[in-house]
């Protein structure tokens, strides 16, 4: 565990050769050219606001980005979404969740969640031991203070709901302490200390005005609401406390009456600027914060635009996007139509709910503007072979209607007999796309497929105010108040944009249709998982069999002048190729267990978690 602090021989500190380059708000170029970097002492950043406030930033970094750990994050275990065990860079740990065969020694880049959460709380802990006794103004200081409680809170909150309770450690350790024999706090001590967290951040925040991408009162209001959630959902509430709820319904409306409206369209939620109007928190996307390698434009970019695909959407999920008309497609078990809904299998994509189409790349899908160098032009996403495929590729395999009416540029014709043509080498990654659809919301089409230097337009938003409304209709439900609950539900579907019929259930269906509702808003915003988890809801929701579209033929005659498409022909099913989830292990694996390399840094101190 990381509780070191630094010593007499570190008092030369460069702590701010990294800030300037991963920081939510950029560094103050003067600031670099009053001292070299390596002779910035300790009691120099300390003692000067700039200095001091660039050592903040630097704690921003300790807050977990969405799609960590490795590419996809944890929306991959859960029945959203689908890794390609191929091409992405799975964190190691999250296989062997998914295998059953977890163990405190296996973890590996999980590990990382604890060491680098309780870095981060060690670089807090030295901030407010060392202002102490800072003679900065009280005035630039104290917004300071009120942004390091909100940060420490944020990653204890991030270990808690990881690992339940954890040791509250609120003191730097020095170099010549041997022993970090300190034991975990229960879950409910480690509430109450982020609550105070939170509460000391708003107190310090109050009236400071609100800069993009920084820390503010209102963050914290949000972050203490969203503790109380957690705590008063199942996994941490076994008795049902009614006051856990009523504390977590108290703190969310707060938020909801922090001023802040629904964006008028979640076309654009995750494009810059920032949607500051439903936007809490977040922050812009840029080279130096993006995932890794080039980012959402490579590791999340459809396959058949010659890239590695890293995550892909279940049929599970697809399914959950209604009809226009309010009816899911399918019944309960995913595979009998619902006759009410007018859905037609053959016909999948029509009169589907709003969010399906900005959420979703299907076969078909487009066209879309793609810059992809020698073959940028306006493309459709085609997931199909021949409907007469043969070796040789002869005609018909390609769309005879190559001109785009609209804006009369070619179509490139791309991914023609996928199977075919990957055998002969001609079309990388093109079926790749285990399940057949790929997910559009956080891809930048107005920028290249892969490139280190383009500035892609894709924020990241931590907190924003769907996620509140949601969870003030969840906390609604806990009370028994179902009207209320319906009324904020639908608040989300009156969107100008989704423009969905008003839900009305009752009861076990107002619970499906909520929990529908939330899997569909925050897609890839790090909750899914969590949900599962807190609800402990994951049987039947993470141990499923991976479905998406077996089969997709694409038939060009009879196609007429301006056709886009032909006839497609669709056949769904388990995909043999896709990873298979065991089954579920049972209640311990709500919490990862604690590194094997941790308890015995403590000297058998910290306390395994149950089952491991």
């Amino acid at each position: 565990m990381k509780y070191l602090s630094m010593d007499k021989t570190m008092k030369k500190i460069a702590v701010l050769s990294l800030i300037c380059v991963t920081t939510i708000i950029s560094c103050n170029r003067d600031l670099l050219d009053k001292k070299p970097l390596d002779a910035i002492s300790e009691d120099a950043v300390f003692g000067d606001a700039t200095f001091l406030q660039n050592y903040v930033y630097n704690i921003y970094n300790g807050i977990k980005p969405p799609w960590s750990p490795g590419s996809g994050g944890f929306e991959a275990l859960t029945d959203v979404a689908v890794s390609q065990p191929e091409t992405h860079d799975r964190a190691a740990g999250i296989r062997e969740y998914i295998d059953g065969i977890i163990t405190p020694d296996n973890i590996t880049d999980l590990t990382n969640i604890w060491n680098e959460e309780y870095s981060y709380i060690r670089k807090a802990n030295i901030f407010f031991e060392k202002v102490e006794t800072s003679d900065i103004d009280q005035s630039k200081l104290d917004p300071m203070k009120g942004e390091v409680h909100f940060l420490r809170a944020w990653m204890y909150f991030e270990l808690m709901r990881t690992y339940g309770g954890v040791p509250l450690i609120t003191k730097s350790f020095k170099l010549d302490e041997e022993s970090f024999d300190t034991p975990r706090n229960t879950y409910d001590e480690c509430v109450a200390f982020v609550l105070s967290e939170c509460d000391a951040a708003i107190t310090l925040l109050d009236g400071v005005p609100v800069n993009e991408g920084k820390i503010s009162k209102n963050a914290a209001l949000a972050l203490k609401a969203r503790v109380l959630l957690y705590a008063a959902s199942p996994l941490n509430n076994p008795t049902n406390d009614k006051s856990k709820w009523q504390a977590a319904e108290v703190a969310t409306k707060a938020v909801i009456d922090a001023g802040y409206a629904l964006h008028s369209s979640t076309a654009d939620l995750f494009i810059k600027p920032l949607k500051n109007d439903e936007t809490i928190f977040g922050k812009s996307f840029t080279p130096a914060t993006r995932i890794p390698d080039w980012g959402y434009n490579y590791d999340y970019w459809p396959s058949g635009f010659d890239a590695r695909q890293r995550l892909m959407p279940t049929q599970r999920f697809v399914n959950m996007f209604q009809m226009e008309n309010g009816e899911y497609p399918y019944q309960a078990d995913g595979i009998t139509v619902n006759a009410a809904s007018g859905y037609d299998p053959q016909k999948p994509n029509d009169n589907r709910d709003p969010r399906y189409y900005t959420s979703i790349l299907y076969p078909g899908a487009g066209p879309v503007f793609i810059q992809d160098g020698s073959k940028t032009t306006h493309r459709v996403y085609e997931y199909w072979e021949d409907a007469n495929p043969n070796p040789d590729n002869a005609p018909p395999y390609a769309n005879p209607n190559k001109v785009d009416a609209e804006n009369g540029q070619t179509l490139f014709d791309f991914g023609r007999d996928s199977k075919t043509y990957w055998v002969k080498g001609l079309t990388p990654f093109h079926w790749r796309v285990q399940t057949g659809y790929t997910f559009r919301r956080l891809l930048d089409f107005d920028g290249p497929r892969a490139s280190f230097d383009f500035n892609y337009n894709q924020v990241t938003v931590f907190m924003r105010l769907t996620e509140f409304y949601l969870n003030y209709a969840e906390i609604q439900i806990a009370l028994e108040n179902e009207p209320l609950a319906r009324e904020y539900i639908n608040k989300i579907r009156q969107r100008p944009s989704t423009n969905m019929p008003d839900i009305t259930s009752t009861g076990a269906d107002l619970v499906r249709d909520y929990r529908n509702e939330r899997a569909i808003e925050l897609q890839l915003e790090d909750q899914r998982f969590f949900d599962l988890m807190r609800w402990k809801a994951a049987p039947g929701n993470i141990d499923i069999p991976i479905r998406g579209l077996t089969s997709v033929k694409m038939d060009w005659t009879g196609a007429q002048a301006g056709d886009l498409l032909g006839k497609l022909t669709y056949t769904y099913g388990v995909i043999p190729e896709a990873e298979v989830r065991k089954p579920w292990k049972g209640d311990h694996y709500y919490r990862f267990p604690i590194p094997n390399d941790e308890i015995k840094k403590s000297n058998n101190a910290l306390e395994q978690n149950p089952g491991y």
